[in-house]
C-alpha cells in the first residue's frame, strides 16, 4: 500500500510539474507572439504618420486619420487595439528649463497656469524645475533638491537634467499619487524648445497659455474656431493673449506622437507605449518603447 500511494504521489507530482512547465512555456509564446503584433502596430503607425506629412505637412490635428482610434481586431489567439496621441498638444515638462539648464519663465508660468486649473498646487511648478535645472539651489517658495530626498527610503538625489519620462513626475517631492494621475494625461517630456501644437491641445492646456483665456473661454475655441480640423491661423487667433515669445513657441504641426496599443492573446495582456518621432520628409522612428508604464 505505501509503495502505491507513494508512486501516486510521484505520477501527480510530475503530472502537475508537466502542467505547470505547459503553462509557462505557453505564457512565453503569447508573450513573443503578443510583441510581434506590438511591433506590428508600430509599423501601421509609422505608416500612417508618414502617409499624413505627404498628404498635409503644414497642419495636424484631430480631424486626420492618424487621430482615429484602432477598433479591437482579431489576430490569432486574441486581440489587438491602438491608437496614436500627439504629444505636442501636452505641455512639454523640459520646457520648463532652457537648454542653458536654468528656469525658463515663460514656460514655468504656462505651467503653473495648468496646474491650477487642474486643481493642483502651482508649487509643483517649482518642484519640477528644481528636478530639472542645472543649479544646486532650492527655487523659492517650495523648490526641492538633493536635501528634500534625502529622507527617502531609498534617498536619492535629483537628476538636475532633462527628463525621458513624465513618469518621473512621481518621483518629484510632495507630488501624491492622485496628483500625479490628474496631471499625467497633459504633460510629455519632449526635447527642449518642442513647439505646442494648438491644433491638439486640450481646454486644460489651451488656458494655462493665458491669464486671459479661462477654461470656458477655451472650450468656446475649441468648439467654434478649433472643431476637428484646427485654427486657421494660430497667429490671428492668439496674438491678443499671448506675447511674442510664448506666441513663437505654439505650432500647428507636431513631430512626436505616442502610440498606445494593446494585446490580449490567451488571457495575456500588454500595453506598449511607443513614443514615435517624424521629421519633415515623413520618416517615423520609434526613440522610446515601454511595456506597461507610460
Amino acid at each position: 500500500m505505501l509503495v502505491v500511494t507513494l508512486g501516486t504521489l510521484i505520477a501527480t507530482n510530475l503530472m502537475w510539474q508537466a502542467n505547470l512547465d505547459l503553462r509557462r512555456a505557453e505564457t512565453a509564446l503569447a508573450a513573443d507572439q503578443g510583441l510581434m503584433y506590438l511591433q506590428g502596430a508600430e509599423a501601421w503607425a509609422g505608416e500612417i504618420l508618414r502617409q499624413d506629412q505627404l498628404e498635409s505637412p503644414d497642419s495636424d490635428h484631430l480631424g486626420e486619420k492618424w487621430s482615429i482610434q484602432l477598433s479591437p481586431m482579431a489576430v490569432e489567439g486574441g486581440l489587438i487595439a491602438g491608437h496614436l496621441e500627439d504629444l505636442q498638444g501636452r505641455f512639454n515638462l523640459n520646457n520648463l528649463i532652457t537648454t542653458q539648464g536654468e528656469k525658463d519663465p515663460v514656460w514655468h508660468s504656462v505651467f503653473e497656469r495648468l496646474l491650477i486649473s487642474l486643481n493642483l498646487d502651482p508649487s509643483i511648478a517649482g518642484v519640477a524645475v528644481d528636478w530639472l535645472d542645472a543649479d544646486s539651489s532650492a527655487g523659492f517658495p517650495r523648490g526641492a533638491e538633493d536635501a528634500a530626498y534625502a529622507g527617502s527610503n531609498p534617498p536619492y538625489r535629483v537628476p538636475n537634467s532633462i527628463i525621458t519620462s513624465s513618469s518621473e513626475l512621481r518621483a518629484m517631492f510632495g507630488l501624491e499619487l492622485q496628483d500625479y494621475s490628474r496631471l499625467l494625461p497633459y504633460v510629455t517630456a519632449l526635447p527642449i524648445g518642442t513647439r505646442l501644437n494648438v491644433n491638439t491641445a486640450s481646454e486644460y492646456v489651451l488656458a494655462s497659455l493665458s491669464s486671459d483665456i479661462d477654461l470656458t473661454a477655451a472650450e468656446s475655441m475649441i468648439q467654434e474656431q478649433r472643431g476637428l480640423n484646427g485654427f486657421i491661423d494660430i497667429n490671428n487667433t492668439f496674438e491678443r493673449f499671448l506675447d511674442q515669445d510664448l506666441l513663437s513657441q505654439i505650432d500647428a504641426v507636431s513631430q512626436h506622437f505616442l502610440l498606445i496599443a494593446t494585446i490580449s492573446i490567451n488571457n495575456n495582456q500588454t500595453t506598449m507605449y511607443s513614443l514615435l518621432q517624424r521629421d519633415d520628409s515623413g520618416i517615423v522612428r520609434s526613440i522610446f518603447r515601454s511595456l506597461g508604464v507610460e
